[in-house]
């Protein structure tokens, strides 16, 4: 009898092992079979990629909706024998339009802003373009002069202002009646003094890309922000403005 309970106890410790072994599918005590562990393996697998997809496709229709783009300032000094080296700034564009206007111009808007949490202050950078027509085909090149561009910057209560002297602009035709356009320009930088007055100009070079959507009207009030500071535009010219030559502008036959 003795030796009965014992191979009892032996034989019931044992199975209480096994039923706390790991099974094949590495849990205690689990039938769940291999296809069936695929099975849940495929179906996570699959429900994170679509809610990756979802995420990235809400990233691009709020990107498409506002526009975007970036600009890269750099100080130039040309006064000096020995300047120093050109520091770059680059402000990502978080807001982009265009529009036409009633003389047939293109018009492009832009606008950067963030907050500076030591400072306690806010970055603003706004910007706007004007150019003589929008591309007759697929792209067109825009030679710039003083008046095509307008922008300033603000933080705080200090504030700085831009103005075209030389360039060229590049619009490119996309889908959903979008426009593409990169910039190369010689821009003057004045700041304003404390005592009132702005400082002498100081050149800057202008380099940048952007993305615009068509304007709801918020481009158009940014434009006249621009313009305020005592930089008015001229009317526009009567002569249709010279396309400089390039990429773009071999592309404008294409419609």
């Amino acid at each position: 009898m003795r030796h009965e309970v014992s191979a009892v106890s032996v034989q019931s410790q044992r199975e209480v092992e096994a039923s706390r072994a790991p099974s094949s599918c590495g849990w205690p005590g689990s039938d769940v079979s291999t296809a069936q562990r695929a099975d849940r393996s495929t179906v996570k697998f699959v429900t994170r990629r679509v809610a990756a997809l979802l995420c990235g496709a809400v990233s691009l229709l709020a990107l498409g909706c506002a526009g975007s783009g970036r600009i890269e300032l750099a100080a130039l000094n040309y006064r000096d024998i020995d300047p120093p080296e050109a520091t770059y700034t680059t402000l990502s564009i978080q807001r982009c339009t265009w529009w036409t206007d009633e003389h047939g111009q293109v018009w492009i808007a832009m606008q950067h802003e963030r907050a500076v949490a030591l400072a306690g202050e806010k970055l603003v950078f706004r910007l706007s373009l004007v150019l003589d027509a929008l591309p007759a085909g697929r792209a067109k090149n825009y030679l710039v002069s003083r008046r095509e561009l307008r922008a300033f910057a603000r933080f705080g209560p200090a504030q700085a202002r831009y103005t075209s002297l030389a360039g060229i602009v590049a619009l490119y035709r996309e889908d959903g009646d979008r426009l593409r356009g990169s910039l190369r320009l010689d821009v003057a930088q004045q700041a304003q003094q404390l005592l009132g007055g702005w400082t002498r100009e100081q050149r800057h070079l202008m380099l940048g890309t952007f993305i615009a959507v068509p304007d709801d009207g918020w481009g158009r009030t940014l434009a006249a922000e621009t313009e305020a500071l005592g930089w008015h535009r001229d009317p526009p010219p009567a002569a249709t403005q010279p396309a400089a030559d390039g990429p773009a502008q071999r592309d404008s036959s294409v419609n």
